[in-house]
């Protein structure tokens, strides 16, 4: 396979733009405005925890920041191949940037780009963390299984995938 899918470096969205550059510094300000929200509050996800794994090397893992009119708003970080399809493994946005449409646009996005080469576009949400199940659903996830005690004992996991293949 050849891929082509997430091989651009920079996309400009409708409310946002993409680029697939993540300095160090940004990794430091948006592990802080993640690790103060949910789900990563629950889970014990420090902000140095989320920074490491902002910025560790991993040629599988395509990172890209989320501004929003110069501002740094989020994150999303996609693991590309995986499952016949990407697996969204972090789409974070700052509090002041959610409920604005924004994810749904990234999530429009990332479809777009996974419809290049693949039939599948896996996500991940904690099962306490009902905002993010019925955000998922809503743009047209669904549940195929449950990972118990995947990041933190007593607490469960759901893999949703979204398909057109």
């Amino acid at each position: 396979m050849n891929p082509t899918a997430f091989s651009q470096t920079e996309e400009t969205l409708k409310h946002c733009r993409l680029t697939q550059t993540l300095s160090p510094a940004q990794a430091t300000v948006l592990a802080e405005l993640l690790a103060a929200s949910e789900p990563w509050l629950t889970l014990n996800i420090s902000a140095s925890a989320l920074a490491k794994y902002l910025l560790r090397p991993d040629p599988a893992l395509k990172r890209y920041t989320v501004e929003v009119q110069g501002v740094l708003a989020g994150v999303i970080c996609l693991r590309y191949p995986w499952l016949r399809g990407p697996y969204i493994e972090l789409l974070g946005l700052a509090a002041d940037f959610r409920g604005l449409g924004i994810g749904g646009e990234l999530l429009a996005w990332a479809e777009s780009q996974a419809r290049l080469e693949c039939q599948n576009l896996w996500v991940v949400a904690s099962a306490f963390n009902q905002k993010a199940l019925a955000f998922y659903q809503h743009h047209g996830f669904g549940p195929v299984g449950l990972l118990p005690d995947l990041v933190l004992p007593g607490h469960d996991e759901v893999l949703l995938r979204k398909s057109w293949g």
